[in-house]
């Protein structure tokens, strides 16, 4: 997080927690990964493995029993939604039936509470409790040890649990890419190119072509109509419609850069879903993370022993 992340998170919280926040976080702000408000319970700063409590001083403590923690009311939770989709919650109801809202700089807030259901699928969400902002960074150059290591074409598909730097990852490999092939990104949740409300990019994307907020079927379906892409990147793949998708762009000549959440081969090929995918044979590598710095290469297969 930078100081800009900062000032993006501290203007949609109400005033009584933004001081104490801003303050609190500034001198860590480049290791804080996510800012968490829950109803009647203290505010919390996330930092890689460390959780925090902010004092209504402005302070961090790691302590759950200090006595000035800065508890956060189920009114200000309410208040903050508000600010988070610019006091038109209808406007952002397709975001929050999803379970959150992408703001400035990348950063996505995640949305907890009771879900309303019409016909086995979300139509609104009631009594947020919680709302986590968690924080994008742009690390410019950490996908050339990757990039050095294999051939894009073909497919990849980058695993790892959360928090691993999967995004941050694919975000720099498009970068990279743009500038010797026909990219483009299906940016759905607006994570990869951090667009601000006007449109605005707020990540280095190079020469990519991106599809903000686009469902990625649509956006791989648009891309490849409209701007020939070579390479095709995309966040978070695993629901039952992506098998279909990346057949689709395969017929098509199109290889496709995507992240899944999984922790090893097994966890991969243990799951229906993402099995299927692979199965698909739209990925010649499947490389997974390791959970400590971003874009450090755990293990690479190639499909030939995906399966071993």
């Amino acid at each position: 997080m930078d100081q800009n992340s900062i000032n993006i998170i501290a203007d949609h919280v109400p005033e009584r927690l933004k001081t104490p926040l801003t303050r609190a976080v500034t001198s860590i702000c480049d290791k804080v990964t996510e800012i968490v408000l829950r109803a009647d319970r203290p505010l919390c700063v996330y930092e890689s493995k460390r959780l925090y409590f902010v004092t209504e001083k402005g302070y961090l403590t790691d302590s759950i029993h200090a006595n000035d923690l800065l508890t956060v009311s189920s009114k200000e939770v309410d208040q903050t939604v508000l600010l988070l989709c610019r006091y038109s919650v209808y406007a952002y109801q397709h975001e929050i039936n999803n379970g959150y809202i992408t703001i400035g700089g990348g950063v996505r807030v995640g949305l907890c509470g009771q879900a309303v259901m019409t016909d086995g699928q979300v139509t609104n969400v009631r009594d947020i409790s919680t709302l986590c902002f968690r924080v994008a960074r742009e690390v410019k150059g950490c996908a050339t040890q990757l990039l050095s290591m294999i051939r894009p074409f073909g497919g990849v598909l980058i695993c790892g649990v959360p928090g691993s730097g999967k995004t941050t990852l694919i975000r720099d490999m498009a970068r990279q890419l743009s500038y010797t092939c026909r990219v483009s990104a299906a940016d759905e949740r607006c994570e990869l190119s951090a667009c601000s409300y006007s449109g605005g990019r707020g990540f280095d994307m190079g020469l990519c072509d991106v599809y903000a907020g686009y469902p990625k079927g649509v956006a791989a379906r648009q891309a490849i109509r409209s701007t020939a892409p070579e390479i095709i990147v995309c966040d978070e793949i695993g629901d039952r419609n992506d098998a279909e998708l990346l057949m689709y762009s395969l017929r098509c000549g199109v290889s496709f850069i995507a992240t899944v959440h999984a922790a090893s081969m097994a966890d991969l090929r243990g799951r229906q879903v993402t099995e299927r995918l692979i199965d698909t044979g739209a990925f010649r590598y499947i490389v997974f993370l390791k959970n400590d710095t971003v874009g450090k290469i755990d293990r690479i297969y190639e499909m030939t022993d995906s399966r071993g």
